[in-house]
C-alpha cells in the first residue's frame, strides 16, 4: 500500500487517506472509526441478534469495515457481508451460507471453513 491513497467517503467526497506504513488508515477529515479491523466475525448472542444484524451491521459498514460474518449459531449459517473493491461505498455482497458449504474471504486467501465442522464444535 503506498503511503498516500485515495479514498471515497459515504458522502460521496473524495480525500487523501495517510497510512502510517502500517495497515490503519486515519481520516484526515477525523471522520470514522479510529481502528477497524479487516474482519469481523460475530457469534449468535440471543439476547443481541436482531441488534447485530441492523444496527451494529451498519455501524461495521459506515465506520469502512471490508467484511462482515455473523454467526447464526441457531440457524446453522453464516451470514457474509463484504465490499467488492476497497472503493465501495458499502456492502455490496452478501452471502447466507449453510451445512455443508465453507465460508472463505478474498482477505484470507487459502482459507476455507466448513460450517459443518463449525456448528459441530458449539
Amino acid at each position: 500500500m503506498s503511503p498516500r491513497t485515495k479514498e471515497v467517503y459515504d458522502d460521496g467526497g473524495a480525500g487523501e487517506a495517510a497510512h502510517d506504513g502500517g495497515r490503519v488508515p486515519r481520516d484526515p477529515r477525523g471522520r470514522g472509526a479510529p481502528l477497524c479491523p479487516d474482519l469481523a466475525v460475530e457469534a449468535r448472542s440471543p439476547s443481541t441478534w436482531r441488534y447485530d444484524v441492523g444496527a451494529k451491521k451498519a455501524v461495521y459498514e459506515s465506520h469502512g469495515l471490508p467484511e462482515l460474518w455473523l454467526l447464526d449459531t441457531k440457524a446453522e449459517e453464516a451470514l457474509v457481508f463484504r465490499r467488492s473493491r476497497p472503493s465501495a461505498l458499502g456492502f455490496d455482497v452478501s452471502l447466507e451460507l449453510g451445512l455443508g458449504e465453507a465460508v472463505g474471504s478474498p482477505l484470507l486467501p487459502g482459507f476455507r471453513l466448513r460450517l459443518d465442522q463449525l456448528f459441530d464444535l458449539t
